[in-house]
């Protein structure tokens, strides 16, 4: 019987999962313990490693509060540790750089039922991985299949990091000495390929990675 952690800061979804585990999948799991802010998950984790983690994405806490920074530091320190993220999450790039880290599954809390339901069955009939994330990964969030696992260039990459600094188009293409036209035409297309497609989602994936 594998062991799971629960990570939530809203009591109402922290007792919906709970109450998941000791219904329909008490013969395969069994609850290790909750935890409601970063601090707790942390000190949980430290104590005793689950078999399988859900954990919310946003929390309270005094360490690692940054969703996306709180997923790469859990799997840099507990890279056999399997994680399901379970989010309101909208941003498209952001759930493909937690998958590409390796987390198990990203979910979303208005699908909830289903999707958790789906993934516990697979990995309690101890199907992969990688089929999991392809089946589960982002089922519930904007998809756009052309975006997935594409590399941005070295070129786009240069764009991105100058925008993250707060450079204009015009202005990377000062720095960069390049056109306009070719600094926007990077641009979109590394939106495109990160799965965004508005300014908006652009600068709220910047804000979240480093470059």
């Amino acid at each position: 019987m594998k062991t799971v952690l629960i990570a939530d800061d809203h009591p109402v979804y922290l007792l919906g999962l709970k109450s998941l585990l000791e219904t329909q999948f008490a013969r395969d799991y069994t609850l290790s313990g909750t935890a409601s802010n970063v601090d707790e998950l942390l000190a949980s984790l430290k104590n005793a490693q689950p078999d399988l983690l859900l954990t919310d994405l946003t929390m309270p806490g005094t360490q690692h509060s940054d969703g996306l920074h709180l997923i790469q530091f859990l799997r840099r320190t507990y890279p056999s540790l399997p994680i399901i993220v379970i989010s309101v999450l909208s941003n498209q790039a952001i759930a493909n750089l937690m998958l590409n880290s390796g987390v198990v599954a990203v979910i979303n809390k208005q699908s909830l039922s289903t999707e958790l339901n789906a993934c516990l069955k697979a990995l309690a009939l101890g199907q992969s991985l990688t089929r999991t994330r392809k089946t589960q990964g982002l089922k519930n969030l904007a998809d756009d299949s052309h975006a997935h696992n594409v590399p941005i260039s070295p070129k786009e990459t240069e764009v991105l990091r100058l925008m993250k600094q707060g450079q204009t188009v015009n202005q990377v293409a000062q720095i960069l000495h390049r056109s306009k036209q070719t600094i926007s035409g990077q641009k979109k297309s590394a939106m495109h390929k990160l799965g965004l497609t508005t300014d908006a989602d652009l600068y709220e994936y910047l804000l979240k990675i480093e470059l």
